[in-house]
């Protein structure tokens, strides 16, 4: 991309990037209680999120989770995320999109992202039963890698105060001998919000 980005780094050896639990780890960029209010998605908002990334080649993703990108709720019942971007190892390591911490959406094979920048669109209608939709293309041909589209779905719980995302590298450590140290580089985040229109 002849750019400058971001690039997240984390390593298998005991340092300071571990979470309060030790079986997992994470380095992230986030919106938070703090941020301002049109970085937070609220109900009836219109929240349109976009970014690019680029995983490396040789990349070793956790038997159990290694996120990407959430959308997390504060308030209320925000334990676990709404929406999750997350590389999963397997017969076929695939890169999942997750609702609600259980629902597989879509799934594609991980290969289809190595070496290669990509860019993300996400649109969420903030309700109880909103709307959701991703796309993620690559941007040297743009080939449409994942796609997926719906208007009837939860996209915040009822006691929740708003939804917020997360880039970066969150991953399981439990079986850390299939992990190496691990980077993913990520470029150009926008956050555009609006209202719905009646």
């Amino acid at each position: 991309m002849r750019k400058h980005v971001f690039e997240f780094i984390v390593h298998t050896a005991v340092d300071n990037d571990r979470c309060e639990n030790f079986d997992r780890q994470r380095v992230e960029i986030k919106t938070y209680g703090p941020s301002p209010e049109n970085l937070k998605g609220k109900l009836g908002e219109i929240v349109t999120y976009s970014w690019k990334f680029k995983i490396p080649k040789g990349f070793q993703p956790s038997t159990s989770f290694t996120h990407l990108h959430q959308i997390k709720a504060v308030g209320g019942s925000d334990g676990m995320p709404i929406f999750t971007l997350s590389a999963k190892k397997g017969k076929v390591d695939k890169l999942n999109l997750v609702h609600d911490n259980v629902t597989i959406l879509q799934s594609t094979p991980l290969s289809d992202f190595i070496d290669t920048w990509v860019e993300v669109k996400e649109i969420i209608e903030v309700g109880s039963n909103g709307s959701y939709s991703m796309k993620i293309s690559r941007i040297s041909d743009g080939e449409e890698l994942l796609s997926y589209s719906t208007d009837k779905l939860m996209t915040i719980r009822a006691d929740n105060e708003f939804i917020r995302p997360k880039w970066g590298i969150y991953r399981s450590l439990k079986n850390s001998s299939d992990l190496r140290d691990e980077s993913v580089r990520f470029a150009d985040f926008i956050i555009e919000e609006t209202t719905r229109k009646n």
